[in-house]
């Protein structure tokens, strides 16, 4: 009797281990399922939460949480897809966000390299680079985004950008 409850109790050790190890299969199988607009989503999700609800509730250490997990969702769909443009230019969004500029430059490059002619990107550019006083790489960027249009009204707002940049740079 003693020998039957012992095979018995074996049995159903093994069987719960091998429904475990599917579980975890499972569990591996769906994360490797994830692509980049997954990811890019999840950032979303978390920079929306910092920005839009924590932020105005004057809870900027929560905030600073979720761009960080915002930050780490964007790189998991860059790692995937090293020319998905959404996730570059959220990142950088973020990166603006937290005031780290430069690296905010260079994730709009990095758009910019995919996407060439999103003049909008270059005035971003521009933008961070004028928050920490590189005002010539400033002007260089909006003079590279003129290149991309022929709106007359564009190129005078980049042209008016460029004149205020270059009267700051005259001043210092």
């Amino acid at each position: 009797m003693l020998k039957k409850n012992s095979v018995l109790l074996s049995i159903i050790l093994f069987c719960f281990a091998l429904s475990a190890l599917a579980v975890c299969a499972k569990s591996d199988a769906q994360e490797s399922n994830k692509d980049e607009v997954y990811y890019n989503k999840n950032g979303m999700n978390y920079f929306n939460k910092g920005y839009y609800k924590l932020i105005p509730k004057n809870k900027q250490g929560e905030a600073l949480q979720n761009y960080e997990l915002a930050i780490k969702e964007f790189k998991k769909a860059i790692a995937i897809n090293k020319n998905y443009v959404q996730a570059h230019r959220n990142l950088a969004r973020v990166y603006y966000v937290q005031k780290k500029y430069l690296k905010a430059a260079e994730q709009y490059k990095k758009v910019t390299g995919l996407d060439p002619s999103d003049i909008d990107t270059y005035i971003m550019i521009a933008l961070a680079y004028t928050k920490i006083q590189r005002h010539a790489e400033a002007i260089e960027q909006l003079k590279i985004a003129k290149t991309f249009t022929t709106d007359e009204t564009v190129i005078q707002k980049l042209d008016g950008y460029v004149e205020k940049l270059e009267q700051e740079e005259r001043l210092r």
